[in-house]
């Protein structure tokens, strides 16, 4: 018997033209660094040339009306790296707390 594995949805139906949309009011430069949509950059990791392209980045939680910014994706790896670094603390946090509750039942 093949299981099959529910996915859920991050991005509605829609999510193009809303990712455009919120390019287009950010006037195709990101938000934060105010880095114009395809500059030419060189990786530092690489050294080769490419065309740096706007991302449409979730800020908050996901749902079918979504608040967004538009970024570059260094500055999109920074919120990213931010919205993980919160939740491993909250993690920690919850197992601390389920750890004090076992250690009083026990």
């Amino acid at each position: 018997m093949v299981r099959s594995r529910r996915r859920t949805r991050r991005y509605p139906k829609n999510w193009k033209l809303i990712a455009n949309a919120c390019k287009e009011h950010a006037k195709w430069l990101c938000e934060e660094c105010r880095e114009a949509n395809l500059t030419v950059k060189v990786s530092k990791r690489t050294g080769l040339c490419y065309k740096m392209r706007l991302h449409a980045a979730h800020v908050g939680s996901y749902s079918d009306q979504p608040r967004l910014k538009a970024l570059c994706p260094a500055c999109h790896a920074r919120l990213d790296a931010k919205h993980r670094r919160r939740e491993a603390r909250i993690r920690l946090e919850r197992l601390k707390h389920l750890r004090i509750l076992v250690a009083q039942l026990a």
